[in-house]
């Protein structure tokens, strides 16, 4: 299990890297587009929602801009941000070649899903609390009716959960064309393994 951990982490941290050589700005632009579309049709509160995304977006630009620091007079392509006035989109153009665009669309994308993850809310961790709670009632009953827990199902419910946990992790770091009205059904199948995970676990 720890391989596999390591391979979803070493997976995490490099396609949000490559993600923009794959990617055109255009392309991105128009999936965090229709992400913002589908945000205001089934939330509907757009002030709540503009003044959320700009916070968060504020300061993931603010820590990228600090990282970018290190990349200061190499391959320095900032002169069209120093008429704007943007500071920090100047610091970011220190990024080698057109990638400060990109970058900025990611991380338009990343608080844009979040603020999406943060207004489902409780309807997200209601389904998860359930199935820890069912997984427990079905481990009771299997320990009062002499049932044995089955490790393989529960190794592979664990080895599910690890994947869909780094899923939606790039899920928030890459503009992939997912539909968001398919998160509240990803984690109903969450809930539904991790109830499966708890009550096979291979010690009472």
């Amino acid at each position: 299990m720890g391989k596999h951990v390591v391979i979803w982490l070493m997976l995490t941290i490099l396609l949000p890297s490559v993600y923009p050589a794959l990617v055109s700005t255009q392309t991105m632009s128009g999936f965090i587009a229709s992400d913002y579309l589908s945000a205001l049709a089934i939330f509907g509160d757009k002030a709540r929602i503009d003044h959320d995304l700009v916070i968060i977006y504020q300061k993931n630009l603010s820590a990228i801009a600090n990282f970018a620091n290190e990349f200061r007079d190499k391959h320095d392509d900032s002169q069209q941000y120093k008429a704007s006035g943007d500071r920090i989109g100047e610091t970011i153009g220190d990024i080698p070649g057109d990638w400060a665009q990109a970058i900025k669309l990611q991380s338009y994308s990343l608080a844009l899903r979040w603020v999406i993850l943060t207004s489902w809310g409780v309807w997200l961790v209601l389904p998860l609390g359930l199935g820890i709670v069912v997984g427990w009632y079905q481990r009771k009953l299997k320990y009062e009716t002499f049932s044995p827990p089955a490790p393989p199902l529960y190794n592979s419910c664990a080895h599910f959960l690890i994947a869909l946990f780094f899923m939606v992790l790039l899920w928030l770091l890459c503009p992939f064309p997912i539909p968001i009205s398919f998160m509240p059904i990803l984690g109903s199948g969450i809930s539904i393994i991790l109830s499966i995970a708890v009550a096979n676990y291979p010690k009472y």
